[in-house]
């Protein structure tokens, strides 16, 4: 009786690997919910009329989705598991106006993907993404934040061991104004001597512009004592020194600086304050609105407002000179608190 022929091995004895997934090109690929995040899947061709790719993730969304993994729960409807659910992860697409900011980032990319795809992926009917190309977003964003999370969290590698060996120090630069060495190198000692010479330079213009600045502002103040009239005595003049009120500035139509003809009752009240910090005295440009945002980390100072019956008002001062207005910021710019009575144009925050 013969024998049954020996089924034929792959090369290397090894059994062939399962063939690599590849996706359709006329059809979104199914995803089902339990594959969601496990691999990224391409899109079909003419999906979209503009290139469209995921964009990269600011540290406050990666900083908030690692915490707050984003998932919906799924409730099977028949089956042996009726009526258990679980939670399927998945990136957010819509929101209301009170969601954290990383949301509302993350539902703003997908409006920017809705405004990219064909009409072969928009529901004529009603102008959605249709369910599959809707569903291949939601898995190839996951595995895009997915794999940022990663990178952000995994520890930088330790640079393996080199076997060459250290480098050759070099000699020792002489200290500015000691006697140079003798055994120095001579291009070493060119250098040095040409940075001792620029750095001798910028001395001498700053000391210039000192000079300058404090008598030009010894003229400004003299200017301004004359023509104010007052014929106070010394004691009272170093008292008057001590704090000078800000002017207010605003910027007309052509982009230049004017004084404000008419700066609301309470940004003239606050600014005259003896206690508002040195930093707010000279010229100052008014505030546009009422921020809901905190007060920008680019502040260089800023004070607490409380006027009675309204909510504290945050003013901070930017490196420009300009004053921001916001209802909140971090404890580490505030620089002092300022109280004051009930004043009817204290601005109120829009929600």
């Amino acid at each position: 009786m013969p024998l049954e022929p020996t089924p034929q091995q792959s090369p290397r004895g090894k059994n062939s690997s399962p063939p690599k997934h590849q996706c359709p090109t006329s059809d979104p690929c199914p995803v089902h919910l339990s594959d969601i995040g496990k691999r990224y899947h391409s899109f079909p061709k003419g999906t979209f009329k503009a290139r469209f790719a995921p964009p990269v993730l600011p540290r406050f969304v990666l900083a908030h989705f690692a915490s707050h993994p984003s998932t919906w729960t799924w409730v099977t409807k028949d089956g042996p598991n009726k009526g258990k659910s679980f939670q399927v992860p998945t990136t957010p697409i819509t929101c209301d106006k009170t969601a954290p900011k990383a949301v509302r980032w993350m539902v703003a990319v997908f409006h920017s993907y809705k405004a990219h795809p064909n009409p072969v992926a928009i529901d004529s009917d009603n102008g959605r993404v249709k369910q599959g190309w809707l569903r291949l977003y939601q898995n190839n964003m996951y595995v895009h934040l997915r794999g940022q999370l990663k990178a952000r969290a995994s520890p930088k590698r330790a640079s393996p061991p080199t076997t060459k060996p250290p480098p050759t120090p070099l000699p020792a630069c002489p200290k500015p104004g000691s006697a140079p060495s003798t055994t120095a190198n001579p291009s070493l000692e060119h250098v040095l001597a040409e940075l001792q010479k620029e750095l001798a330079d910028l001395r001498e213009k700053f000391t210039n512009y000192i000079s300058s600045h404090e008598a030009c502002c010894a003229r400004n103040n003299h200017s301004s004592a004359e023509s104010s009239g007052a014929e106070d005595d010394h004691d009272d003049d170093d008292q008057s020194d001590s704090h000078s009120p800000p002017i207010l500035y605003i910027t007309d139509s052509k982009g230049a600086g004017i004084p404000d003809p008419n700066p609301p009752t309470w940004l003239a009240t606050a600014v005259a304050n003896p206690d508002i910090p040195p930093i707010f005295q000279g010229a100052i440009y008014s505030p546009d609105r009422l921020s809901n945002d905190p007060l920008p980390r680019e502040s260089i100072s800023a004070v607490k407002l409380i006027f009675v019956g309204a909510s504290p008002l945050y003013l901070g001062l930017l490196r420009d000179r300009s004053l921001v207005l916001a209802t909140s910021a971090s404890r580490e710019v505030v620089d002092a608190t300022l109280r004051f009575p009930h004043d009817p144009s204290v601005p109120t925050a829009r929600h």
